[in-house]
């Protein structure tokens, strides 16, 4: 019978998040991959330039539009 070392058990990490952290930063893999950091929400949100078309497309979000059922007939 094989008994898992606490590191090895992904149960067991979650009860020694300390051991985690130490195997992370012994680890020269880890430290060898590539990184990089994002921030998407720290650029402006893209604005509309064209007022007709942004009064266009508020127009449609506004329109209560029913489409009538599609007809078997055409298959």
């Amino acid at each position: 019978m094989r008994i898992d070392t606490p590191l090895a058990n992904p149960f067991a990490l979650m009860m020694a998040p300390q051991q985690v952290l130490e195997a992370m930063e012994k680890s020269d893999s880890l430290r060898r991959l590539q990184h990089q950091v994002f921030h998407p929400l720290d650029t402006r949100a893209a604005f509309q330039a064209d007022a007709d078309l942004a009064a266009f497309d508020a127009a449609i979000e506004r329109a209560n539009i029913v489409l009538a059922p599609e007809s078997d007939e055409a298959a």
